[in-house]
C-alpha cells in the first residue's frame, strides 16, 4: 500500500472513530447535550436537570433516561399531589379533571416508559412522548374553564418539558 493510499485510509479511520466519540469526551455531557436538543427551553432543561445531581453523572444514554424518566415521575406525582390540594379549594370540573384523569395519566405513562426502557425502546419512547398529553390537555381544559392559574400552568408547562426531555433521550435507545 502506497503512502498516500496509507494516509487516506488513516484519516478516513480517525473521521469515523472521533464521529463515534461519546458526547463527554468531546466535553459536552448528556444532559446538556440532552438539553442542546430542547432548542428553545436549553435554560430551563439545564436548570430542571442539574437539580438532580445523579442527571449531570449520568453516564450512558441509558442511564440518563432512566433518571430523566424517574424525575418525570416524581414530579408528575407531585403536580398531581399539588392539583388535587387545589381541588380542595377551587372543586372546578377542570381541576378535578386535571388531578384526577389526566395526571393519572401523566403518572401512568412515565411508570410505563420506565418499565418498558430494556425490553422495548419504542414503546418507552411512544410512553414518554404520551405522558406530555395530560398538561396540554389541563392547560385547554383550565383555559376553557376560564380558569387563570399561574402554579398550575408553570407545573404543566414543567411536566410537558420533561416529558420532552426524556422523548429525546429514549430516542437515543437501540
Amino acid at each position: 500500500m502506497n503512502s498516500s493510499a496509507f494516509s487516506l485510509l488513516l484519516f478516513t479511520l480517525s473521521l469515523i472513530l472521533f464521529s463515534h466519540a461519546p458526547m463527554a469526551t468531546l466535553g459536552i455531557s448528556l444532559y446538556e447535550s440532552l438539553c442542546e436538543e430542547a432548542k428553545q427551553d436549553k435554560g430551563r432543561c439545564l436548570e430542571i436537570l442539574t437539580s438532580d445531581p445523579r442527571i449531570v453523572g449520568a453516564k450512558n444514554n441509558l442511564e440518563l433516561c432512566k433518571l430523566v424518566l424517574e424525575l418525570g415521575l416524581k414530579k408528575g406525582t407531585e403536580a398531581q399531589n399539588l392539583l388535587k390540594g387545589e381541588m380542595k379549594t377551587n372543586p372546578s370540573p377542570a381541576i378535578k379533571q386535571c388531578a384526577t384523569t389526566l395526571y393519572d395519566g401523566v403518572v401512568g405513562s412515565f411508570k410505563s416508559s420506565l418499565g418498558e426502557l430494556k425490553q422495548d425502546s419504542l414503546t418507552a419512547n411512544y410512553d414518554a412522548k404520551v405522558a406530555g398529553d395530560g398538561p396540554t390537555t389541563c392547560d385547554v381544559a383550565m383555559a376553557n374553564a376560564k380558569i387563570t392559574n399561574p402554579s398550575i400552568s408553570a407545573l404543566n408547562k414543567e411536566i410537558l418539558l420533561i416529558s420532552e426531555l426524556a422523548f429525546l433521550a429514549t430516542e437515543k435507545l437501540p
